[in-house]
C-alpha cells in the first residue's frame, strides 16, 4: 500500500470515527431530552396527586401529613392576604362572594351585586375642582352621581357630560357601568342588557 493510500485510509477512518462520534453525541442529547421531559411529567403528576390529596383530606389529614397540610394552609392564607393587600394598593377590593375586583368606593359588586364589605375603605378624595358633597362636605369624584363617603346624591355642578356611545348607564341611579360589569357598583341594579 502506497503512502497516499495510507493517508487516504487514515483520513477515511478518522472521518468515520468523527461521524460516529457526532451521531452518538446527538443520540445522547436526544435521550437526555427525553429523560428531562419524563422527569418533568413525573413532577407534574406528583404535584397533581399532592393537590388532590390536600383537597380530599385537607380538613382531616393523616397524622403523617398533618404538619405539611398545616404549612400549606398557612401559606395559602398568607398568599390570600398578600393578594388582598395588592388589590387594596390598587385602590380596589375583592368581592367576598365571587372574588371580582371592584373599585374601592363601590357599594355593590359589579359582577354579582353583593354589598361591599364594611371593611372596604372609601376612595381617596378627588381634587376640590370636582365638587363637594352638600351633605357631608367630602370631595366628589369626577362625574360622581352619589357621594362615596355618605351616599347622598350629588347635585350636578355643571351640565352632564355625554356618555361614550359604548358605555352602559344604570337605569336606577345613572352611574356609568364599568366595562363588563353585570351589576351597578353604586346601587347594585343589574345591567339592563344582561339576562
Amino acid at each position: 500500500m502506497g503512502l497516499f493510500d495510507q493517508i487516504g485510509a487514515s483520513i477515511s477512518k478518522t472521518a468515520k470515527e468523527v461521524s460516529e462520534g457526532a451521531k452518538t453525541l446527538s443520540d445522547k442529547n436526544r435521550v437526555r431530552k427525553d429523560i428531562a421531559a419524563i422527569e418533568n411529567e413525573l413532577r407534574n403528576r406528583f404535584r397533581e396527586i399532592g393537590e388532590k390529596l390536600f383537597e380530599l383530606t385537607g380538613s382531616n389529614p393523616d397524622p403523617e401529613f398533618a404538619e405539611l397540610f398545616t404549612a400549606i394552609t398557612e401559606l395559602k392564607a398568607a398568599l390570600a392576604e398578600k393578594n388582598q393587600e395588592l388589590i387594596a394598593l390598587d385602590g380596589k377590593y375583592a368581592c367576598p362572594k365571587c372574588g371580582t375586583v371592584n373599585p374601592r368606593d363601590a357599594k355593590f359588586c359589579q359582577s354579582c351585586g353583593a354589598p361591599a364589605p364594611e371593611a372596604a375603605e372609601p376612595a381617596p378624595a378627588a381634587p376640590a375642582a370636582q365638587g363637594i358633597c352638600a351633605n357631608c362636605g367630602a370631595q366628589l369624584a369626577p362625574n360622581a352621581v352619589f357621594c362615596a363617603a355618605c351616599g347622598t346624591k350629588a347635585a350636578p355642578a355643571a351640565p352632564a357630560q355625554p356618555a361614550a356611545p359604548a358605555q352602559k348607564v344604570c337605569p336606577n341611579c345613572g352611574n356609568a357601568f364599568e366595562p363588563g360589569a353585570v351589576f351597578c357598583a353604586v346601587c347594585g341594579t343589574k345591567a339592563p342588557d344582561i339576562d
